[in-house]
Protein backbone atom coordinates (compact mmCIF):
# COMPACT_ATOMS: atom_id res chain seq x y z
CA UNK A 1 0.00 0.00 0.00
CA UNK A 2 1.30 3.45 -1.44
CA UNK A 3 0.63 4.94 1.77
CA UNK A 4 3.07 2.89 4.38
CA UNK A 5 6.23 3.27 1.21
CA UNK A 6 5.65 7.13 2.80
CA UNK A 7 8.22 8.69 5.61
CA UNK A 8 6.88 8.19 8.87
CA UNK A 9 6.62 12.11 9.23
CA UNK A 10 4.21 12.27 6.04
CA UNK A 11 2.34 9.26 7.52
CA UNK A 12 1.35 11.72 10.30
CA UNK A 13 0.97 14.44 8.83
CA UNK A 14 -1.79 12.53 6.12
CA UNK A 15 -3.43 11.01 9.44
CA UNK A 16 -3.30 14.46 11.50
CA UNK A 17 -4.92 16.32 8.38
CA UNK A 18 -7.63 13.68 8.17
CA UNK A 19 -7.16 12.14 4.48
CA UNK A 20 -8.59 9.18 4.13
CA UNK A 21 -6.95 8.02 1.21
CA UNK A 22 -4.28 9.24 -1.29
CA UNK A 23 -5.50 11.08 -4.49
CA UNK A 24 -5.35 8.52 -7.83
CA UNK A 25 -2.29 11.09 -9.12
CA UNK A 26 -0.74 10.97 -5.82
CA UNK A 27 -0.83 6.87 -5.48
CA UNK A 28 0.74 6.59 -9.34
CA UNK A 29 3.63 9.81 -8.80
CA UNK A 30 4.81 7.38 -5.72
CA UNK A 31 5.19 4.63 -8.12
CA UNK A 32 6.48 6.82 -10.80
CA UNK A 33 9.33 7.92 -8.21
CA UNK A 34 9.98 4.46 -5.76
CA UNK A 35 9.89 2.34 -8.72
CA UNK A 36 11.29 3.89 -11.86
CA UNK A 37 14.22 6.37 -12.53
CA UNK A 38 11.94 8.38 -14.57
CA UNK A 39 11.35 11.42 -14.95
CA UNK A 40 7.63 12.42 -14.05
CA UNK A 41 5.20 14.88 -15.32
CA UNK A 42 1.87 14.88 -13.49
CA UNK A 43 -0.98 17.03 -15.93
CA UNK A 44 -3.90 17.06 -13.32
CA UNK A 45 -6.61 19.95 -12.92
CA UNK A 46 -6.88 22.47 -10.50
CA UNK A 47 -6.96 21.26 -6.85
CA UNK A 48 -6.22 17.65 -7.66
CA UNK A 49 -3.60 16.87 -5.30
CA UNK A 50 -0.76 17.38 -7.74
CA UNK A 51 1.30 19.18 -5.44
CA UNK A 52 1.32 16.93 -2.73
CA UNK A 53 1.72 14.13 -5.58
CA UNK A 54 5.49 15.78 -6.66
CA UNK A 55 6.52 16.29 -3.10
CA UNK A 56 5.57 13.58 -0.74
CA UNK A 57 7.49 10.69 -2.72
CA UNK A 58 10.13 13.49 -3.39
CA UNK A 59 10.30 14.29 0.36
CA UNK A 60 10.17 10.16 1.18
CA UNK A 61 13.29 9.93 -0.86
CA UNK A 62 15.02 12.62 0.98
CA UNK A 63 14.10 11.35 4.39
CA UNK A 64 15.37 7.87 3.59
CA UNK A 65 18.73 9.17 2.24
CA UNK A 66 19.62 12.78 2.92
CA UNK A 67 21.54 14.15 0.59
CA UNK A 68 24.87 16.32 1.12
CA UNK A 69 23.42 19.64 -0.50
CA UNK A 70 19.91 20.81 -1.62
CA UNK A 71 18.11 17.81 -2.24
CA UNK A 72 15.31 19.38 -4.73
CA UNK A 73 15.15 22.29 -6.61
CA UNK A 74 11.20 23.94 -7.17
CA UNK A 75 11.12 26.21 -10.32
CA UNK A 76 7.79 28.29 -9.83
CA UNK A 77 6.91 31.12 -12.35
CA UNK A 78 6.08 33.73 -9.69
CA UNK A 79 6.67 34.54 -6.43
CA UNK A 80 3.13 34.38 -4.85
CA UNK A 81 3.34 30.47 -6.02
CA UNK A 82 6.61 30.28 -4.41
CA UNK A 83 5.04 31.71 -0.98
CA UNK A 84 2.11 29.67 -1.42
CA UNK A 85 3.91 26.33 -1.81
CA UNK A 86 6.68 27.40 1.22
CA UNK A 87 3.60 27.95 3.81
CA UNK A 88 2.06 24.39 2.51
CA UNK A 89 5.98 22.73 2.70
CA UNK A 90 6.72 24.10 6.40
CA UNK A 91 3.41 22.77 7.83
CA UNK A 92 4.18 19.61 6.03
CA UNK A 93 7.90 19.24 7.14
CA UNK A 94 7.41 21.06 10.73
CA UNK A 95 8.16 17.28 12.11
CA UNK A 96 11.08 16.21 9.80
CA UNK A 97 14.56 17.39 9.27
CA UNK A 98 13.78 18.76 5.74
CA UNK A 99 14.30 22.83 5.98
CA UNK A 100 12.71 24.43 2.92
CA UNK A 101 14.11 27.63 1.86
CA UNK A 102 12.34 30.41 -0.28
CA UNK A 103 14.63 32.60 -2.51
CA UNK A 104 13.70 35.75 -4.62
CA UNK A 105 13.63 39.44 -4.20
CA UNK A 106 11.33 39.52 -0.94
CA UNK A 107 13.17 37.21 0.91
CA UNK A 108 16.00 38.81 3.44
CA UNK A 109 19.53 38.52 2.98
CA UNK A 110 19.55 36.77 6.29
CA UNK A 111 17.39 34.10 5.24
CA UNK A 112 19.48 33.63 1.77
CA UNK A 113 22.73 33.57 4.43
CA UNK A 114 21.78 30.92 6.46
CA UNK A 115 20.80 28.40 3.50
CA UNK A 116 24.18 29.38 1.75
CA UNK A 117 25.81 28.47 4.80
CA UNK A 118 23.77 25.24 5.22
CA UNK A 119 22.52 24.56 2.37
CA UNK A 120 20.11 21.39 2.79
CA UNK A 121 16.28 20.05 1.80
CA UNK A 122 14.16 21.95 -0.70
CA UNK A 123 15.07 25.48 -2.56
CA UNK A 124 12.08 27.42 -4.27
CA UNK A 125 12.42 29.52 -6.60
CA UNK A 126 11.83 31.37 -10.06
CA UNK A 127 13.93 31.26 -12.98
CA UNK A 128 15.08 34.62 -12.78
CA UNK A 129 16.24 34.66 -9.20
CA UNK A 130 17.75 31.31 -9.99
CA UNK A 131 20.13 33.13 -13.12
CA UNK A 132 21.38 35.56 -10.71
CA UNK A 133 22.70 32.98 -8.05
CA UNK A 134 23.81 31.00 -10.91
CA UNK A 135 25.84 33.77 -11.80
CA UNK A 136 26.67 35.44 -8.98
CA UNK A 137 27.22 32.51 -6.48
CA UNK A 138 29.01 30.31 -8.93
CA UNK A 139 31.98 29.23 -6.70
CA UNK A 140 29.28 27.55 -4.07
CA UNK A 141 27.12 26.40 -7.03
CA UNK A 142 28.65 22.26 -5.89
CA UNK A 143 28.61 23.35 -2.82
CA UNK A 144 25.09 23.66 -2.87
CA UNK A 145 23.97 21.73 -5.84
CA UNK A 146 26.44 19.04 -5.47
CA UNK A 147 23.83 15.97 -5.00
CA UNK A 148 20.73 17.75 -6.02
CA UNK A 149 18.23 14.87 -6.52
CA UNK A 150 14.98 16.13 -7.96
CA UNK A 151 14.33 19.36 -9.73
CA UNK A 152 10.40 19.53 -9.76
CA UNK A 153 9.01 22.67 -12.52
CA UNK A 154 5.06 23.99 -11.86
CA UNK A 155 3.19 25.11 -14.18
CA UNK A 156 5.49 23.94 -17.18
CA UNK A 157 2.27 24.50 -19.90
CA UNK A 158 3.06 28.37 -18.88
CA UNK A 159 7.02 27.66 -20.25
CA UNK A 160 6.86 25.07 -22.59
CA UNK A 161 7.87 27.18 -26.11
CA UNK A 162 8.79 30.57 -24.18
CA UNK A 163 12.06 32.47 -23.10
CA UNK A 164 11.54 31.65 -19.53
CA UNK A 165 10.76 27.90 -20.79
CA UNK A 166 13.99 28.06 -22.70
CA UNK A 167 15.90 29.83 -19.62
CA UNK A 168 15.30 26.79 -17.29
CA UNK A 169 16.54 23.88 -19.49
CA UNK A 170 19.98 26.55 -19.97
CA UNK A 171 20.07 26.44 -16.27
CA UNK A 172 19.88 22.59 -15.48
CA UNK A 173 22.48 22.37 -18.56
CA UNK A 174 24.64 24.68 -16.56
CA UNK A 175 23.86 23.09 -13.04
CA UNK A 176 24.07 19.33 -14.59
CA UNK A 177 27.85 20.56 -15.98
CA UNK A 178 29.07 22.39 -13.30
CA UNK A 179 27.96 20.18 -10.39
CA UNK A 180 28.03 16.58 -12.39
CA UNK A 181 24.90 15.09 -11.48
CA UNK A 182 21.84 15.03 -13.68
CA UNK A 183 19.13 15.07 -11.24
CA UNK A 184 15.15 13.37 -11.69
CA UNK A 185 12.49 16.34 -13.23
CA UNK A 186 9.15 15.85 -12.22
CA UNK A 187 6.60 19.10 -14.09
CA UNK A 188 4.07 19.99 -12.70
CA UNK A 189 0.88 21.24 -15.13
CA UNK A 190 -2.78 21.85 -16.02
CA UNK A 191 -4.45 19.19 -18.35
CA UNK A 192 -2.79 19.42 -21.52
CA UNK A 193 -3.59 18.50 -25.19
CA UNK A 194 -0.69 17.40 -26.00
CA UNK A 195 1.53 15.23 -23.33
CA UNK A 196 3.90 14.45 -25.91
CA UNK A 197 5.26 18.05 -26.58
CA UNK A 198 5.21 18.66 -22.87
CA UNK A 199 7.40 15.39 -22.06
CA UNK A 200 9.61 16.01 -25.12
CA UNK A 201 10.40 19.86 -22.93
CA UNK A 202 10.65 18.17 -19.78
CA UNK A 203 13.20 15.53 -20.62
CA UNK A 204 15.28 18.10 -22.95
CA UNK A 205 18.85 17.52 -22.81
CA UNK A 206 18.34 14.02 -21.21
CA UNK A 207 17.87 10.73 -22.49
CA UNK A 208 15.90 8.95 -19.46
CA UNK A 209 12.28 8.68 -20.28
CA UNK A 210 9.39 10.94 -18.96
CA UNK A 211 6.46 8.47 -17.71
CA UNK A 212 2.88 10.71 -17.62
CA UNK A 213 0.73 8.42 -15.23
CA UNK A 214 -2.70 8.20 -17.34
CA UNK A 215 -5.58 8.78 -14.57
CA UNK A 216 -9.09 7.89 -14.60
CA UNK A 217 -11.39 10.50 -15.82
CA UNK A 218 -12.64 12.62 -12.62
CA UNK A 219 -16.31 11.86 -12.46
CA UNK A 220 -18.58 14.69 -10.73
CA UNK A 221 -22.19 15.10 -10.69
CA UNK A 222 -23.49 18.83 -11.52
CA UNK A 223 -26.96 19.46 -10.42
CA UNK A 224 -28.30 22.42 -12.88
CA UNK A 225 -30.86 24.32 -11.90
CA UNK A 226 -32.98 27.11 -13.61
CA UNK A 227 -34.89 29.68 -11.92
CA UNK A 228 -36.88 32.95 -13.62
CA UNK A 229 -37.93 36.03 -11.88
CA UNK A 230 -39.44 38.77 -14.03
CA UNK A 231 -38.35 41.63 -12.19
CA UNK A 232 -34.90 41.45 -10.05
CA UNK A 233 -35.06 45.07 -8.63
CA UNK A 234 -34.84 45.44 -5.17
CA UNK A 235 -38.20 45.85 -3.47
CA UNK A 236 -38.29 49.74 -1.88
CA UNK A 237 -41.49 48.83 0.61
CA UNK A 238 -40.05 47.14 4.08
CA UNK A 239 -43.50 46.99 5.54
CA UNK A 240 -44.77 43.98 7.17
CA UNK A 241 -43.59 41.53 10.06
CA UNK A 242 -41.20 39.15 8.04
CA UNK A 243 -37.96 40.58 7.20
CA UNK A 244 -38.42 38.96 4.15
CA UNK A 245 -41.06 41.53 3.14
CA UNK A 246 -38.21 44.30 2.17
CA UNK A 247 -36.53 42.61 -0.11
CA UNK A 248 -37.00 40.75 -3.56
CA UNK A 249 -37.60 37.15 -4.04
CA UNK A 250 -35.03 37.07 -6.40
CA UNK A 251 -32.19 38.26 -3.82
CA UNK A 252 -33.59 36.08 -1.26
CA UNK A 253 -33.34 33.24 -3.97
CA UNK A 254 -29.74 33.77 -3.86
CA UNK A 255 -29.16 34.55 0.07
CA UNK A 256 -30.47 31.27 0.71
CA UNK A 257 -28.12 29.43 -2.23
CA UNK A 258 -25.05 30.96 -0.72
CA UNK A 259 -25.66 30.00 3.10
CA UNK A 260 -23.53 27.83 4.40
CA UNK A 261 -20.69 26.96 0.98
CA UNK A 262 -18.84 28.34 -1.26
CA UNK A 263 -20.64 30.19 -4.51
CA UNK A 264 -19.50 32.32 -7.30
CA UNK A 265 -22.72 34.71 -8.99
CA UNK A 266 -22.03 36.08 -12.22
CA UNK A 267 -23.73 39.09 -13.04
CA UNK A 268 -24.24 40.86 -16.63
CA UNK A 269 -22.22 43.80 -15.66
CA UNK A 270 -19.87 46.23 -12.35
CA UNK A 271 -23.43 48.11 -11.81
CA UNK A 272 -25.59 44.70 -10.99
CA UNK A 273 -22.29 42.90 -9.56
CA UNK A 274 -22.39 45.77 -6.75
CA UNK A 275 -26.55 46.13 -6.61
CA UNK A 276 -26.47 42.23 -6.21
CA UNK A 277 -23.81 42.33 -3.37
CA UNK A 278 -25.12 45.47 -1.43
CA UNK A 279 -28.71 43.69 -1.41
CA UNK A 280 -26.77 40.74 -0.09
CA UNK A 281 -25.48 42.37 2.67
CA UNK A 282 -28.47 44.07 3.37
CA UNK A 283 -30.28 40.48 4.26
CA UNK A 284 -27.06 39.35 5.85
CA UNK A 285 -27.66 42.46 8.12
CA UNK A 286 -31.27 41.92 8.59
CA UNK A 287 -30.97 38.27 9.77
CA UNK A 288 -27.87 39.08 11.43
CA UNK A 289 -25.84 36.52 9.76
CA UNK A 290 -21.94 37.64 8.93
CA UNK A 291 -21.11 39.37 5.53
CA UNK A 292 -19.39 37.05 3.35
CA UNK A 293 -19.83 38.67 0.00
CA UNK A 294 -17.57 40.28 -2.22
CA UNK A 295 -16.69 41.80 -5.10
CA UNK A 296 -14.65 41.01 -8.11
CA UNK A 297 -14.76 43.03 -11.46
CA UNK A 298 -12.67 41.90 -14.57
CA UNK A 299 -12.78 43.29 -17.91
CA UNK A 300 -13.45 41.04 -20.93
CA UNK A 301 -12.81 42.57 -24.49
CA UNK A 302 -15.69 43.40 -26.75
CA UNK A 303 -15.60 40.78 -29.18
CA UNK A 304 -15.77 38.23 -26.39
Amino acid sequence: MTYYRLAPFIQEFIYSQGWTDLRPVQVEACRVVFDTDAHLLIAAGTASGKTEAAFLPVLTRLHEDPPATVGALYIGPIKALINDQFDRLTDLLKHAQIPVWAWHGDVTQGQKQRLLKTPKGILQITPESLESLLINKRADLTRLFGDLRFVIIDEIHAFIGSERGAQILCQLSRLAHLTGSQPRRIGLSATLGDYGMAEDWLRSGDDRPVITPQLPANQRTLHLAIEHFYDPKLVVRAQGDSRDAAFHPYHLHLFNQTQGRKCLIFANGRSQTESIIATLRQIASAKHLPDVYHVHHGSISAPL
